[in-house]
């Protein structure tokens, strides 16, 4: 049975759903890693659920050799079609984020736009940090944004449906077990497709120990991408930049 990312992120509506998570919105996320973050001209990033590549690009536009891992190819074909149409040198892989090995270590790994969570066991998730601490370098910065589980139980609409040129979405969401429920179906031509997902939420301190106990402290931490302070019920983001323990 296939996971319910492998079905979503190949699809060809994902991007028309999640469209205002755009260029603009990762610019501002980039824009408070590099002022917070201080790297050497050509330095090693690695984009662990790279996606389409919208941070994984921009980082290549500075020069920096940039890998970006995801499981979608879909996805992946997008990115690598931008970086060739802009000149840019940038390389994607499709693998699994919590086991991709590499002989080299990276300067900066990105974990980003809540690409963590999607497995049922805590042990799964929590094998994306074991690998983070096999390839980051002594002295590089592991970079981790997440939904914030109160923002999110606060604030969790149950439905919403909205209209995209033709395509009609509907989605709806609840809160089950510590885990975002979602329904999503979308309708085009009297034709309709559903779609879910789920993603398990972890409070910052479930979050800092599972790291903890993969050799990761966490150095630096922010509640939106504009840099603001981390409120536990208010803010809408938990962005953490790590090191390795010393």
């Amino acid at each position: 049975m296939a996971l319910w990312f492998e079905e979503w992120f190949e699809s060809e509506e994902y991007l028309t759903v999640y469209n205002h998570r755009n260029k603009e919105e990762a610019e501002i996320l980039i824009s408070l890693l590099m002022n917070n973050i201080h790297l050497y001209e050509q330095s090693r990033i690695l984009d662990l659920g790279c996606g389409a590549g919208r941070h994984a690009l921009l980082l290549a536009k500075m020069n920096y050799r940039v890998t970006g891992v995801d499981q979608s190819a879909k996805l992946l074909s997008i990115a690598e079609a931008e970086a060739k149409k802009n000149g840019l040198h940038a390389t994607f892989i499709k693998d699994d984020i919590r086991t991709v090995s590499f002989l080299m270590k990276f300067e900066l790994i990105l974990n980003v736009f809540t690409s963590f969570g999607y497995f049922e066991k805590d042990e799964d998730n929590f094998l994306l940090f074991a690998n983070v601490e096999k390839l980051l370098s002594d002295e590089g910065i592991f970079a981790f944004d997440f939904l914030n589980a109160g923002y999110v139980k606060n604030t969790l609409i149950p439905f919403s449906k909205e209209k995209i040129g033709g395509l009609v979405i509907e989605q709806s969401r609840r809160i089950e077990e510590n885990k975002v429920l979602k329904e999503i179906v979308l309708t085009q031509n009297d034709e309709k497709k559903t779609y879910y997902e789920s993603v398990r939420l972890y409070s910052k301190d479930e979050l800092i120990g599972a790291m903890n106990r993969n050799n990761l402290a966490v150095e630096m931490e922010f509640g939106s991408y504009n840099g603001e302070a981390f409120d536990a019920q208010y803010s809408p983001r938990l962005i953490m930049l790590c090191k390795k323990k010393k």
